[in-house]
């Protein structure tokens, strides 16, 4: 990821918090730079139980995350069984499938996908 070079003015975006959940420090550091680079503010968890107790705290627009995170599921689990978080957007972003969304998990294809998302979550 980062070879990628991202273009995006983001004086066009309000600021957002992210709230990015990966255990691997060398994929979060990348997530995170790509966030900010596009004007979001970002927060940072390596598993389940540390993102709760952040979206507690700091009520991220977003959770960005893998699937390949161990805590996955617990994550969805956690966040599903929340009052004040079950309806929190999460998000995952992952060039090699398609834009698809269900009523848990949203799979993105690309950061603009990302920013979209977030600008119609916060818009309800």
């Amino acid at each position: 990821m980062s070879s990628i070079k991202l273009v995006h003015d983001v004086s066009q975006n309000k600021m957002h918090t992210v709230l990015v959940v990966e255990d691997v420090d060398e994929i979060s550091a990348n997530m995170s730079a790509a966030l900010k680079q596009r004007g979001h503010l970002v927060e940072r968890a390596s598993n389940a139980e540390q993102a709760i107790q952040m979206a507690e705290q700091n009520r991220p627009a977003m959770i960005l995350t893998d699937l390949d995170l161990p805590t996955f599921d617990k994550l969805l689990k956690l966040l599903r069984a929340h009052a004040d978080l079950k309806n929190t957007v999460v998000a995952i972003v992952d060039i090699n499938h398609p834009q698809v969304a269900d009523q848990t998990v949203n799979i993105l294809c690309d950061f603009q996908a990302l920013d979209e998302l977030i600008e119609s979550s916060q818009a309800k």
